[in-house]
C-alpha cells in the first residue's frame, strides 16, 4: 500500500531529511504548479489532482477540458491515475432535471473522461454541508449509497474515497459515519483521502484540511478492514494560523501513524 501527501514546503523538508516514508506527491495542475513541478518530480512520483477546472461528472462545459494536456501531465507525472468529482453543481443544472436525467448525464460524462484519458478514472466523493451547497462547490446534493453504486457499476470505474468527505456528509445528515462508508461501493476503493475536519462558523461540519485525531486515526484504520486501496493519501500542509515548525511536526506525525496503520493491516 502506497502512501501519498499534498504538496507543500513542510513535506519537502521531510522528504529531504528521510524523516517520513512518501511513495508519491499529490498536486493539481494549477496555481504554482508549474513553478513546483520539477522540485516535486524529481522527488517521487506526482498524483495529478484537477487541471483547474474542477472536473466532475455532472459538469456540462466537459469542452473545457484538454484532454491531450491532461495525457501529456499523466506521463510526466507518471500518474497511476486521474481522479473528478462525484458531483453536480447547481450550475450545471437544467430546470425540471430528475435524479434519473443527472444519472443519464453524469454517464455520459463519465465515458468521455475515460474514453480521452489513457489511465483508469477514479470518482471522488465530495462533502454535502450548507457551506458546499451554497458556498464553497454549488452542488446538488447527489449523496445517497445507491446512487453511487449505480454509476459505478454502470459504467465501470473506481472510487477515491475521501473519508472526511463522508464523514462531513454523515455528520451533517445525522447518519451513523460507519454505516454511511459501509453502504458505499468499498470494492471498487482504489485510493483513499485522509484529513482532519473540524466547523464553519455557524457550527456546521466543514472540510478544514487540519492535522488528524485519534478518531481520524480509527476510522482509516477501520475502513481498511472493508477495502484494498492502492494509495492512502493525506491531504494536509499546514493551516493559516500554525507556524512553519507546528506544521512540520505535524505532518511528520501524521504521515507515520498512517505509515503505521497501512502497515498493520497489510
Amino acid at each position: 500500500m502506497y502512501i501519498g501527501c499534498n504538496c507543500s514546503k513542510a513535506l519537502k523538508y521531510l522528504i529531504e531529511k528521510e524523516a517520513v516514508s512518501v511513495d508519491y506527491i499529490k498536486s493539481g495542475a494549477y496555481g504554482t504548479f508549474n513553478e513546483q513541478f520539477s522540485t516535486m518530480r524529481s522527488m517521487r512520483p506526482v498524483l495529478l489532482h484537477g487541471l483547474g477546472y474542477f472536473e466532475r461528472t455532472g459538469m456540462k462545459n466537459i469542452e473545457i477540458v484538454d484532454f491531450n494536456l491532461a495525457n501529456d501531465l499523466i506521463k510526466k507525472c507518471d500518474s497511476p491515475h486521474y481522479g473528478i468529482h462525484l458531483s453536480i453543481k447547481n450550475s450545471d443544472m437544467y430546470p425540471g432535471m430528475t435524479d434519473e436525467n443527472i444519472y443519464e448525464h453524469m454517464s455520459k460524462q463519465i465515458q468521455i473522461f475515460k474514453n480521452n484519458l489513457k489511465v483508469p478514472l477514479l470518482l471522488e466523493n465530495i462533502p454535502d454541508s450548507p457551506k458546499e451547497r451554497v458556498i464553497t462547490i454549488d452542488h446538488y446534493p447527489y449523496i445517497m449509497p445507491e446512487q453511487f453504486s449505480r454509476l459505478f457499476t454502470d459504467n465501470d470505474v473506481s472510487f477515491l474515497l475521501d473519508i472526511t468527505h463522508a464523514k462531513i456528509t454523515a455528520q451533517y445528515h445525522g447518519w451513523n459515519i460507519r454505516d454511511y462508508i459501509r453502504q458505499l461501493s468499498l470494492n471498487r476503493v482504489v485510493e483513499i483521502h485522509v484529513n482532519g475536519s473540524g466547523y464553519d462558523k455557524d457550527g456546521f461540519p466543514a472540510d478544514t484540511h487540519q492535522a488528524m485525531e485519534n478518531e481520524d486515526y480509527e476510522l482509516l484504520e477501520w475502513v481498511l478492514n472493508y477495502t484494498n486501496p492502492n494509495i492512502v493519501t493525506l491531504e494536509y500542509n499546514g493551516l493559516d494560523s500554525e507556524n512553519e515548525e507546528t506544521v512540520i511536526s505535524s505532518l511528520a506525525r501524521q504521515l507515520n501513524e498512517v505509515q503505521r496503520i497501512c502497515n498493520s493491516t497489510k
